[in-house]
């Protein structure tokens, strides 16, 4: 893990309409339309409706296209899919991703239709899996996903979370009128490693860092050599 920390602090409502844009009405709501990957592909956004974002693609041989929708929910981020095999070939795909979290949907081949979801986020597949089916590039399962800020007794928290369950949790409030920070990381389960820190902006840092069971003390005064505020999203690999 990188221990360069020393540096200055400086996403289940998706809109049905969108899911059900054709590729002509896409293609009047987008200014642009290009080819994908595929010689065949042809892919008309991203834009935004109502908050999500939105990009279709098809394919301009065998007239299957994929609609993959993205935006957040109640500071949840959410991926949904929807994939139409070609006229004819009774195929689709709907897979609906809350990225490391959860991802579920139904399989249609030839008209027989298979439910899966899992909660394990090294059995997901692309969250575009519509788009690979296509021929196409699929985006990754994410590898760091945040969901937040939300509210806690008036102070803001904000969980940030990896594949391999490492997580950090970054807390914003205020006690007696003193704002702070409050910093919580914990590595992969079995890495022995984790780090809480208190900021209090401009005057006091306070903390400690385990590396493999190896404690080490935080501290800065008066923003002197001061850490990131939110150090344990920089050891998620963020920031």
């Amino acid at each position: 893990m990188n221990r360069s920390h020393r540096r200055k602090a400086g996403v289940v409502g998706i809109a049905v309409g969108a899911l059900l844009v054709s590729p002509l009405a896409a293609l009047l709501a987008s200014p642009v339309a290009r080819a994908d990957t595929g010689d065949d592909l042809v892919t008309l956004g991203p834009y935004t409706i109502d908050g999500y974002t939105d990009t279709v693609t098809w394919s301009s041989t065998s007239l299957a296209f994929d609609n993959f929708t993205t935006g957040s929910f109640d500071g949840y981020p959410v991926d949904l899919d929807v994939y139409q095999g070609p006229p004819g070939s009774d195929s689709a795909d709907y897979v609906f991703t809350i990225p490391l979290l959860f991802q579920g949907g139904f399989d249609d081949v030839d008209g027989t239709t298979t439910p899966f979801y899992s909660f394990d986020p090294f059995d997901f597949v692309s969250p575009d899996t519509g788009l690979v089916d296509l021929g196409g590039a699929g985006a990754p399962p994410a590898g760091i996903v945040t969901i937040g800020p939300f509210p806690i007794d008036g102070d803001t928290d904000t969980l940030s979370l990896t594949a391999n369950s490492a997580f950090d949790s970054y807390l914003v409030g205020s006690l007696s009128s003193m704002t702070f920070d409050l910093d919580v990381y914990s590595g992969a389960p079995g890495s022995d490693t984790g780090e809480v820190l208190l900021t209090i902006p401009s005057l006091l840092q306070v903390g400690v860092d385990d590396v493999g069971g190896a404690i080490t003390p935080l501290f800065s005064f008066a923003g002197v050599d001061a850490f990131a505020p939110d150090i344990g999203l920089l050891d998620l690999g963020g920031l």
